[in-house]
């Protein structure tokens, strides 16, 4: 009996080691790989898979910026179902993905009359390729929901920083795989969305703000204004004049 109990507690001991040290890995594979393929240093807090039950949960995911401050992108919790005999195989099935607590940040400066923002390079880089070692590995996710979408914007310059709340998403068979959508489309055709509700929701209204405040104007205020001024300055204004006629 007490050889049995032993047994049963070197078992549960050895699982729970190997599990571990199997989170970890994975947990550095999978920061490598999203790094790699976006071009973006990504840190994932925590990651807990359950090998029998065949679910991983992530916590507190941050993709950088590039070229701007703070993070590009935040998510707070995502829940992954899928195959437990495919995680360490070259083809990953995955059945479900949620996505709860996501934070966009979308930067922006205006320069020369353009507009420079921290999303065109992810663009760029979703499009063309990073030019880093990318993972050998296929995956298909059969579906995929977001919630809670925040979409922030910031620019110092043209001091707005707002929040917009967007519409929670469901996507069906996303991957890298020959029959799956492909998830750089996917990411591209999403960021493309928030860029234009950016431009409808909060540029366009601080323009029409703007044109309000200069449509308010009093010109009798700025004509009286002026002239307080030009009276405080006369004597100061007239002596300069003396200098230069001299």
């Amino acid at each position: 009996m007490k050889k049995i109990i032993s047994i049963v507690v070197l078992i549960v001991i050895f699982y729970g080691i190997s599990e571990f040290i199997g989170d970890k890995i994975i947990k550095g594979i999978v920061e490598k790989n999203i790094t790699n393929s976006l071009d973006r240093e990504t840190n994932i807090e925590s990651l807990k898979i359950n090998y029998l039950k065949g679910e991983a949960i992530a916590r507190n995911i941050k993709l950088n910026n590039k070229n701007f401050s703070n993070d590009l992108l935040f998510i707070e919790k995502v829940y992954v179902k899928l195959k437990s005999s495919t995680i360490f195989s070259d083809n990953i099935e995955i059945q479900k993905v949620d996505l709860n607590g996501m934070n966009l940040n979308y930067f922006f400066s205006l320069k020369n009359a353009k507009i420079n923002d921290n999303v065109r390079s992810l663009n760029k880089t979703l499009k063309e390729g990073s030019g880093k070692s990318a993972s050998t590995k296929y995956f298909n996710i059969e579906k995929l929901t977001v919630q809670n979408i925040i979409l922030s914007v910031n620019s110092p310059e043209l001091k707005i920083k707002e929040q917009i709340t967007l519409k929670n998403l469901e996507f069906k068979n996303i991957g890298n795989t020959e029959n799956s959508n492909d998830y750089k489309i996917v990411i591209r055709e999403f960021v493309n969305k928030a860029i234009a509700t950016v431009k409808s929701r909060v540029l366009s209204g601080n323009i029409k703000e703007k044109l309000k405040d200069i449509q308010n104007i009093n010109e009798d205020l700025i004509k009286n204004t002026l002239k307080e001024k030009l009276n405080i300055n006369k004597d100061k204004i007239k002596d300069k004049l003396k200098k230069l006629i001299k």
